[in-house]
């Protein structure tokens, strides 16, 4: 008698039982089945099998038992027996639970009660903590532990023995199987049969006893596109067909995140929106199954996305930029240049709001598509992994904290698209209620209240009422009505909501609010020059009426003076202007400014005619939904980077505040179609042309790898001409920090103070550092690309690899930032890199001319008078002697670096004002430039 296999239902068990040689037919089998935590005896029977091969399979039907779930873990031990004349009587056990997992209409169902999946897809074992912590049954038991406390109800485990066992016991469902591209090492496999053994007798069948395994996976993420889809297609629709007679008490995903439900029992989606691509709000696509799906969806499956967020942080809270990769082009996106001192935190905030909008709006956008049943971040949750010697040293990041909110079984959950408010405005977010109960009971007798609070915790407005009774996996949605006091000052508030039951709190949640007084916006510099309005309505579409700054408006262009400012409203660059063009560009020339506000995709390319370097037009929009998205930059965008925080344009403005603006539509979730008006840029805009970028002052930009320039101003002759693509006049008098940045922007091209598009340099610039680099490179644009290596936290060090492209790899690793997410790659000086362009959906840079190891990477900058050279500390981590060339101003200097050296290289400097070009093979790392 072998080892047993088999699975339990809700009231009935099978028990598979393999033999060398089967036994002979005056045989007697008896099955005991025990409570496992009191010893009971349920069942003593004798029982008799069906023969398959060498396997005799048993039932058990009709057994009154406790169900097992997350909050009730019962389990018991079954027993089969064998007794055959002349021999010892053998017997094999088996701890299981009876509990039944299922998909039906469009939900996914726990002993009968629709359950949403609270998932986490990145955990231990094999993640880079030593194999004696991490397969301990302590570890296992403490982390277990600490995901329920924050209510997680299920992981996604490999197959670990000691771990089912651990999760088995604690309540913890799991999502396993086959996390491959493969199946039994074939992509597909060509003999159906023998695949589907292998999924029966090795991949399934350890696991498959286990109560706490919900979710087969059978493959993950076999291509949605190309020659082998229809192979795989139907090998999966014959193999979860056939798995479903041997296993029908779990659900299957045939293919994790690209299957769209095509075979097995849930559409199951991986979409990263809020960090390769799109935004958190992407999210919001969830309520229309086409918006998501490529072609009809199968009717009455679930929804899942066993993977989602990212937002892959190290053990010292930065973005993980991993070489060779998506990272650093993500990290951009959302971190952007702030410096290193800021990276963690901003990281970890990111996080928490990426997680919270996944999350939340899967919960609760259930009202409005009833079919969305579970949700994975795929995201790392701790700072320390393989320096740990216990659970306690993994130091959990700031994004279990919200996981702990967003994943509270009685959810509260805020919908407020207004969070940058004026003082005494009223406001009208809608409160969202999701009973999930652990208990499967519904939610009665309980109260809400909430209040604005400000930094110190300071109660300033706050009301409550009661709730009615809300039945279990159902939702309250509460519209509210909200003024607040008048004499706000200027600052960061909390809109705090909390749900009691019989005077304790059992749920509660926050919203992020920016208050401001008439006086912040109010407070911008005004503008010293005469202000001329282009527009085609009465100067609304500038808002110099809302600021009270004084204008004179114009319908033609002949008499513009050199000493004036020139304002065209959104929307105003018109036909006229382009016959125009000719005085425009004539005074700009002779020191005249332009500002021009945001125009949409028809008329910005009438803007080519008055600007001395051309530009391209983006028409993607952010909240692309399909899968790959096409390339980017994306015409809108959130997370906007000041390239040049201490830039009057930013006066009164930080880097929070450029985030996420005000909705002024009014918009609802119930609306079931659209999106709110969230996003500071709509119209953002790139140069045709990257060199010209040494006439183009980026002061702000946007999306991943900063490609996206949302205020640039471009230089010709004595003036300039400054282009926005923020939406701004549809927010006046709504969202205050919109109005503070039209009032700098007026204030910042009427001043009488000299403009210049290069920086200021008076220290080192330590190349990689984004605080040193002071915003010399933006974008694509220098061809100057980001250098990482990895840093080995703790005692526990790894080997490095240095592949042929001289990226350093931890571990011989290709990534690392999900399978070894204790090593933390961190900015290490940059590569002349370019020209090149960001390939595929995660803008992985690529050179334009692969064959061609030569790259170059040019910047443009002021020194002070009295500089007489340059100084550049070159890298070169290749085995082989590289050779470089660095030109300042036309005077170039060109040295071979020895293998493993580092090599200081001066040039002569001419002048105050510097072009710099670094030129020679990819490998070679710059780490300082200096000006003495």
């Amino acid at each position: 008698l072998g080892e047993l296999t088999g699975d339990a239902a809700r009231d009935s068990a099978r028990i598979d039982a393999a033999f060398d040689t089967l036994p002979s037919a005056n045989a007697v089998f008896r099955v005991l089945l025990m409570d496992d935590r009191t010893g009971k005896l349920i069942v003593d029977r004798k029982i008799t099998g069906t023969a398959t091969g060498h396997t005799l399979q048993f039932h058990l039907d009709g057994l009154d038992v406790d169900a097992w779930t997350p909050l009730n873990p019962h389990l018991y031990r079954i027993a089969l027996s064998l007794t055959q004349p002349g021999q010892a009587t053998q017997q094999q056990e088996k701890r299981i639970g009876f509990r039944l997992f299922e998909s039906r209409n469009g939900r996914l169902y726990l002993n009968g009660h629709p359950i949403f999946l609270r998932g986490i897809a990145i955990n231990p074992p094999d993640r880079g903590i030593p194999d004696s912590v991490e397969k301990s049954r302590r570890f296992a038991e403490q982390y277990v532990d600490f995901m329920k406390s924050i209510h997680v109800n299920i992981i996604r485990i490999p197959s670990n023995e000691t771990w089912y066992d651990v999760c088995d016991e604690k309540g913890m469902m799991v999502f396993g199987g086959n996390y491959s591209g493969t199946v039994d090492g074939q992509k597909p496999p060509k003999d159906y049969e023998k695949a589907i053994r292998w999924y029966e007798d090795k991949t399934f069948a350890m696991i498959a006893s286990h109560p706490s395994l919900m979710v087969y996976a059978m493959t993950n993420e076999t291509p949605f596109a190309g020659k082998t889809v229809a192979e795989w297609e139907k090998f999966l629709s014959f193999a979860a067909t056939r798995l479903r007679l041997w296993d029908s008490t779990r659900v299957y995903i045939a293919n994790a995140g690209y299957g769209y439900g095509k075979a097995g029992d849930i559409c199951d989606l991986h979409r990263y929106w809020g960090w390769y691509y799109s935004s958190p709000f992407t999210f919001l696509h969830i309520r229309n199954d086409k918006d998501i799906i490529p072609f009809p969806k199968k009717p009455g499956q679930p929804i899942t996305f066993t993977e989602c967020v990212g937002n892959y942080s190290g053990p010292d809270g930065r973005y993980n930029l991993t070489p060779d990769h998506k990272n650093p082009g993500s990290q951009l996106n959302w971190t952007g240049h702030a410096p290193d001192n800021l990276q963690a935190l901003l990281a970890n905030e990111h996080q928490c709001f990426t997680f919270k909008q996944a999350t939340e709006l899967n919960r609760r956008l259930r009202d409005v598509n009833g079919e969305l049943s579970g949700v994975f971040p795929f995201t790392i949750l701790f700072y320390n992994w393989n320096t740990v010697h216990d659970f306690v040293d993994m130091g959990p990041k700031p994004v279990t904290a919200q996981a702990r909110i967003s994943y509270s079984p009685i959810l509260v959950s805020w919908e407020n698209w207004t969070t940058q408010l004026y003082a005494g405005a009223t406001f009208k977010p809608v409160l969202h209620i999701v009973n999930d109960a652990d208990d499967f009971s519904d939610l009665k007798d309980a109260s809400f209240v909430y209040s604005v609070i400000d930094g110190a915790q300071t109660v300033l407005v706050t009301d409550s009422f009661r709730v009615p009774d809300i039945a279990y996996y159902d939702e309250l949605s509460k519209p509210l009505s909200i003024t607040l006091p008048a004499n706000l000052p200027a600052g960061h508030y909390q809109l705090l909501g909390q749900l009691f039951r019989n005077g304790r709190l059992i749920a509660s949640n926050e919203d992020r609010l920016f208050i401001a007084g008439k006086a912040y916006a109010a407070s911008a510099v005004k503008p010293q020059r005469t202000i001329l309005l282009y527009e085609n309505g009465d100067g609304a579409a500038s808002g110099l009426l809302q600021l009270s700054i004084p204008f004179h408006k114009i319908s033609s262009f002949n008499h513009l003076s050199a000493s004036d400012v020139l304002v065209i409203g959104e929307d105003c660059a018109d036909e006229n202007l382009v016959r125009g063009a000719a005085a425009i560009r004539r005074f700009i020339a002779a020191g005249g400014r332009v500002l021009c506000l945001r125009q949409d995709s028809t008329l910005l390319p009438h803007l080519n005619a008055v600007l001395p370097c051309p530009i391209r037009n983006i028409t993607m929009d952010l909240d692309y939904s399909q899968y790959p998205p096409p390339p980017r930059p994306s015409r809108n965008g959130y997370c906007v980077n000041p390239e040049r925080p201490d830039h009057p344009l930013f006066d009164g403005i930080d880097r929070e505040e450029l985030k996420v603006w005000s909705d002024y539509t009014g918009w609802k979730e119930t609306d079931r179609t659209g999106f709110p008006a969230l996003y500071p840029v709509t119209d953002g805009f790139v140069p045709e042309n990257k060199k010209d970028i040494a006439r183009i002052g980026v002061l702000a930009d946007y999306g991943p790898g900063l490609e996206g320039m949302a205020i640039a101003e471009f230089f010709d002759g004595k003036g300039s001409i400054l282009l926005c693509g923020m939406d701004l006049i549809r927010r006046r008098g709504l969202d205050p920090v919109a109005d503070r940045l039209l009032g700098n922007l007026v204030g910042y091209m009427g001043s009488t103070t000299a403009h210049d598009p290069a920086i200021l340099v008076t220290a080192p610039i330590v190349w990689g550092d984004y605080g040193s680099e002071k915003g010399l490179l933006t974008g694509i644009n220098s061809g100057l690309l980001l250098n990482s290596r990895p840093r080995i936290m703790g005692t526990r060090k790894t080997n490095i690899v240095v592949t042929k492209e001289g990226h350093e790899f931890a571990g011989g690793e290709r990534s690392g930032f999900n399978t070894r997410p204790g090593i933390q790659y961190v900015p290490y000086g940059r590569r002349p890199w370019g020209p090149y362009i960001f390939r595929g959906f995660g803008d992985v840079p690529a050179p334009l001319n692969a064959e061609d190891n030569i790259g170059e990477g040019t910047f443009y900058c002021l020194v002070p008078p009295g500089r007489t050279r340059s100084t550049t500390i070159v890298w070169n981590p290749a085995d082989i002697p590289l050779e470089i060339g660095i030109m300042v101003n036309g005077r170039e200097i060109t040295r071979q670096i020895q293998p493993s050296q580092r090599a200081s290289i001066e040039v002569p400097v001419d002048g105050t004002r510097i072009t710099m070009r670094f030129r020679g093979d990819r490998r070679l790392v710059l780490l300082q430039t200096d000006f003495q």
